[in-house]
Parts: structure tokens; C-alpha cells; sequence
């Protein structure tokens, strides 16, 4: 084996075998109850033992012959330092083990891209902060172009916008975010383009921003290539989906893969899950074949075999649990008895988003870390 093999790893790198190589082994050494609030899931996941890093310290025998020596394994914790420690001891008793530096805290600032749909003149790109499982697009039609739901690190999208020869036209946020960072704003001052949001979700705010109308009409790269904006409050009051070209909708928060937007963080669950109810019928009478994209994703089965997330509305008609559910009183039942826990810092988030509250990087990663919590986890065990 050479010195090479046994170097540390970055969480980009990470994420490229994950695509690329199937017989990775991951141990995670945090303590179990961060392992199942927030772990490693990819279009194929791969096979992951959580062995905490005391056990190597005060049972190390034990925690020794649960790893398999034949495997490529992959030590991961919370910052880098225990999963290294735990790395040179496999090492040191024959193991091919790495680390990963910066453990979960880099993996949640890792990025990836693909082309989610094209049609015509007309691509769509999505950006897909993976570890977080917040997606964004880059609409592309000419040489124009428009963004939406902009996570915080603006240099992906620019990098994107500069390589390509795109002017960025639009910014919109589908909703206020509770879960992260917008870069939205930072996004408008760096390109000069518009930010649009409704104003249904910006009260007080003192961030500038377009508000965003029900059916309000975009136009991008020609005049026959629109841009739509349908109203779909619930998640938040002003919560919006976006349509492209009558063929592909930007369902934000409201719609997912295999649940939806949870109602309860403004406070008032009892009456925004009407709202939802509301909105996803409006959803539900679009042509089967419109392409869903949504602003989060679980990973795992979440992907196709691209690693791109999005599927028919038809498909989501079957596959999505709420989806099946027409009857207002019983869906408002099933979403309020299985909302999950709130993000521990979903206040701060939305104050920093409205212009409210200014914060460093260091805080900004804190208040971000961990998987995202805007969806109704639950619901799909109810059949």
C-alpha cells in the first residue's frame, strides 16, 4: 500500500468515490445520536458502520473487529480530529483506512451540478449543495439567464454564469428560507440582476427585494420563453412555485420527491396546512408530464441514476403519499402529526434573511450544519 492510499481525504473527494466507487466502507465515529440526526446518503449509499470514537479508546478490540480489514474504509466524525485519530489506529493494525478531512462540517459545504431538463433553446441547471440537500437552478435560455433559490456561496453560480457567457437576468427565492443561508441578495448586488420574492413572506424586512405576483410573467432569452409564478403558500404564506415554459415547475419548499413542505415554523400550523392543502390541488390539475423540481432533497432514492433529483408530476401522483390524499380534514391530520423536530436555529436563519441580522462565516456554518428539516420527514409511513 502506498503513503498515497493513507493520505487524508477531502469531502469533495469524498463525494467523487462515492459516484465512482462502490466498495467503500464508511465508519462514522460520532456518537449515535448525530449519526442518525445527519449521515452520508448518495445515489448509492455505501455500506456505513457507526463505531463511536470512545469505544476505540476504552473498548479498542471490540471496536476493532466490527470494521472489516478487506474493505476501503472511510473514517468520518464532526470536524476531522476523531475520525484521524481513529484512521491511524486501523492503519496501524493493517486496515486501509483514510480520513476525511473537516468530517460532516465539510461535507455540508459540498456542491455538485448537473442538467436537471432541456427543451429547445431552453436548459436547466441544478446545483445541489449535498450535504445540506438544498437545490438551486440556473435557468439558461440564450444568453441570458436566471437563478433560483441561490444557496450562500455565490462563487458556484458566477463561476457558472462567467464559463458559460451568461447574463443572469432573474433571481428569484421561492420562499423565505428557515434552513439556510439565502444567497440571493448577495447574489443581486454582485450581478446588478433583480431579486425577486413575494412579499407574503417579507414583513419587516429590510433586505430589497421585487415582490413577486401570483402569475406574474417573466421573459428569458426570447419572447416566446416565459417565466410564470404561481402562488403556493403553506409552507410559508408567500411561498411560490415557478413554471418554465409550461413544461418544468420550481416547486421550492411546497412540493417534493416523497413529501412536502411542513407548515408549522411560522407558528401557525392549523392554518397554513390549509393553505398547503390548497396549493398542492392547484398542483395536482398541471399536465402529468410537467417535470417537478423541487428546493430540497432527502438523497438517497431521492436521485436518479444521474444524480440529478426531479420526477413527473404522474410519478409523484403515485409515489408522493400526500400526494394521493384528497380529502382536506385527513391531510391535514396526516401533516400535523408528523412534523419533525424544528431547526435549531431556524429563527436566526429567517432574521438573517429578512436583512435583520447580520452574521460572520463561523455563524453562518453553525446555524447551517446538519440536514435540512423543512419537509414532512414522516409522512410517507402512513401507508
Amino acid at each position: 500500500m502506498s503513503k498515497k492510499k493513507n493520505e487524508p481525504i477531502s469531502a469533495e473527494d469524498l463525494f467523487k468515490r462515492l459516484r465512482s466507487d462502490t466498495s467503500l466502507f464508511i465508519l462514522d465515529v460520532r456518537n449515535e445520536e448525530d449519526y442518525k440526526s445527519w449521515r452520508i446518503e448518495d445515489i448509492e449509499t455505501p455500506e456505513t458502520l457507526n463505531v463511536p470514537y470512545i469505544d476505540f479508546i476504552e473498548v479498542p478490540e471490540e471496536a476493532l473487529l466490527k470494521v472489516p480489514k478487506d474493505r476501503k474504509v472511510v473514517a468520518l466524525c464532526g470536524k476531522g480530529g476523531a475520525s484521524d485519530y481513529v484512521a491511524d489506529i486501523l492503519r496501524k493494525k493493517g486496515y486501509n483506512a483514510v480520513n476525511v478531512t473537516g468530517g460532516m462540517k465539510a461535507w455540508g459545504l459540498v456542491y455538485s451540478r448537473a442538467t436537471a431538463w432541456r427543451g429547445g433553446s431552453l436548459k436547466v441547471m441544478q446545483f445541489n449543495r449535498v450535504g445540506k440537500g438544498c437545490l438551486s437552478y440556473i435557468i439558461v435560455s440564450g444568453s441570458e439567464a436566471a437563478v433560483i433559490d441561490p444557496a450562500r456561496h455565490i462563487d458556484h453560480y458566477l463561476s457558472f454564469l462567467e464559463d458559460e457567457g451568461l447574463t443572469l437576468k432573474y433571481i428569484f427565492d421561492t420562499h423565505l428560507h428557515a434552513d439556510h443561508i439565502s444567497g440571493a441578495a448577495a447574489l443581486s448586488t454582485a450581478t446588478g440582476a433583480g431579486y425577486h420574492l413575494s412579499a407574503g413572506d417579507m414583513d419587516g424586512a429590510s433586505a430589497p427585494y421585487l415582490a413577486l405576483k401570483d402569475e406574474q410573467q417573466f421573459i428569458i432569452g426570447s419572447s416566446s420563453i416565459q417565466i410564470v409564478a404561481l402562488s403556493s403558500p403553506g409552507h410559508t404564506p408567500g411561498s411560490t412555485c415557478i413554471m418554465l415554459d409550461d413544461k418544468v415547475l420550481f416547486t421550492g419548499d411546497t412540493l417534493f420527491i416523497s413529501s412536502m413542505g411542513r407548515p408549522d415554523l411560522g407558528g401557525q400550523a392549523a392554518i397554513w396546512v390549509k393553505d398547503l392543502f390548497r396549493s398542492i390541488s392547484r398542483l395536482r390539475k398541471l399536465p402529468g408530464k410537467t417535470l417537478i423540481l423541487p428546493s430540497h432533497t432527502k438523497g438517497g432514492k431521492d436521485y436518479d441514476r444521474n444524480g440529478v433529483v426531479s420526477r413527473s408530476l404522474d410519478e409523484l401522483r403515485k409515489s408522493n403519499p400526500l400526494m394521493t390524499v384528497e380529502d382536506e380534514e385527513e391531510f391535514s391530520g396526516q401533516v400535523l402529526k408528523n412534523l419533525p423536530e424544528e431547526p435549531a436555529a431556524y429563527q436566526k436563519m429567517r432574521k438573517a434573511n429578512l436583512g435583520l441580522l447580520e452574521a460572520d462565516e463561523e455563524k453562518m456554518e453553525q446555524w447551517e450544519l446538519g440536514k435540512n428539516r423543512c419537509a414532512i420527514e414522516q409522512a410517507k409511513e402512513r401507508i
